[in-house]
């Protein structure tokens, strides 16, 4: 009977190493599958974010290259207005400097005039 109960507390031994053991692997199949799940859904959630910004970031991108070509545009137009704009006062400062010309040549005929007028006053 000893020896039974020797093979029989042998076969309990056995038996609850083998039933640890079975428990650790279930355990440890579990947690690989919760972190196996756990980093694919990370990474779809981290993939979708960075595609989704980087959508955000190429429609951001076009509005600029849009308002910088607005800006562009707005640039060129005041620069030709500017060109325009010294064209006229070119023109204009030409304008008058020619009508003081002509004032002071009407001036010089006028001064003619009076001395004509008083040597034609003067004669009999």
């Amino acid at each position: 009977m000893v020896e039974n109960r020797k093979v029989s507390s042998k076969s309990k031994r056995v038996s609850k190493v083998l039933t640890n053991i079975l428990i650790f692997i279930i355990v440890l199949g579990f947690w690989s599958v919760v972190i196996s799940y756990g980093y694919t859904y990370a990474k779809n959630y981290i993939d979708t974010s960075i595609n989704n910004v980087r959508h955000e970031n190429a429609m951001n991108i076009e509005e600029l290259k849009d308002q910088v070509k607005l800006l562009s545009d707005s640039i060129k137009v005041l620069n030709d207005t500017i060109d325009n704009t010294d064209t006229t006062i070119s023109s204009t400062t030409d304008v008058q400097k020619r009508i003081d010309d002509k004032l002071e040549k009407l001036d010089a005929k006028l001064k003619e005039l009076e001395k004509s007028l008083s040597i034609l006053k003067g004669a009999p």
